[in-house]
């Protein structure tokens, strides 16, 4: 598997969240009001979306479990309701791009910790970002970013 190593800045973010079980139909839902969101108020064009699991669901009970759908945005943008605000602290990151299908994401999951092994890679104590252009979309494509040392 092909990694890449980005460094991200800190970036103000206007974001969505779901609040439950990760994957299925609530997150799929939240991601399509989220673009809908974002094209009304004229920053989706040419925008990178993330996708953000903020718990581990081997911890956190799945009901509890937060999925926040986001864009970077300018500090001078006001942030329309029923988008909040937040921050994105940046920091070094491994990318992987795969095709964006259940099968290729959960390989990623099934191996992803072997591979930052395998590549003298520490983790950082931050969640992993799903990476999202209309390019990528396009061509059934996404990127998974690993939060490293």
């Amino acid at each position: 598997m092909k990694i890449t190593i980005e460094e991200l800045p800190e970036s103000r973010i206007a974001y969505f969240r779901n609040v439950g079980e990760y994957g299925g139909k609530k997150n799929k839902e939240l991601m399509e009001s989220f673009k809908k969101w974002a094209q009304l108020n004229g920053v989706f064009h040419n925008s990178i979306i993330l996708g953000i699991p903020q718990d581990n669901p081997s911890i956190t009970p799945k009901e509890e479990c937060r999925y926040d759908v986001c864009i970077v945005i300018n500090q001078d943008f006001n942030v329309p309701q029923p988008a909040k605000v937040g921050k994105l602290s940046g920091g070094k990151y491994a990318v992987f791009l795969l095709d964006h299908t259940k099968e290729a994401v959960s390989e990623f999951w099934n191996i992803i910790f072997s591979e930052i092994e395998k590549n003298s890679l520490t983790i950082r104590e931050d969640p992993i970002i799903e990476r999202y252009t209309s390019q990528m979309i396009d061509n059934h494509l996404c990127e998974l970013l690993v939060p490293i040392q």
